[in-house]
């Protein structure tokens, strides 16, 4: 595993009105997911030994290390698959029929289990308008109220 000086993940979550759906990038370093998960499998991302099942694996761990919620309770995330461009991971999910981003909170623990120092920045994208909140290790969750 190649070491580095910062661990950074960045979650930007766009909400699209028309569709109402709530389209989220995941921008991750993959060698700190893999290594996050090398207890559970070897995932060698973009490899030809990548592991069959390294799409689950990672939508399993993406889910359980971030919640969404609103008032009507919490929203469920759809894995929509990922790509690899150099040492850059990014996944892709989604959350369908929402109706408003209104109080939308967030809890976002990705890799604080592995990286005391990981920083977890979060942007919401609504109307034209970027909030963004970042996320340390013991952090808890943070409401998005509307603009």
């Amino acid at each position: 595993m190649a070491i580095h000086e910062f661990y950074i993940s960045i979650l930007t979550i766009r909400y699209d009105q028309d569709r109402r759906t709530l389209d989220l990038t995941w921008q991750i370093t993959a060698h700190d997911l893999e290594h996050a998960l090398s207890d559970v499998a070897d995932l060698e991302l973009g490899s030809s030994e990548q592991h069959p099942q390294a799409d689950s694996l990672m939508s399993d761990y993406l889910q359980r290390h971030l919640q969404l919620t609103l008032t009507s309770g919490p929203l469920l995330l759809h894995w929509i698959g990922w790509e690899l461009e150099g040492e850059n991971l990014y996944c892709y999910l989604q959350v369908r029929d929402v109706e408003d981003t209104k109080g939308l909170m967030v809890s976002n623990g990705l890799l604080h289990d592995v990286f005391p120092e990981q920083d977890n920045i979060v942007h919401l994208e609504r109307a034209g308008q970027v909030t963004s909140h970042h996320f340390l290790r013991g952090d808890g969750q943070h409401v998005f109220e509307a603009k």
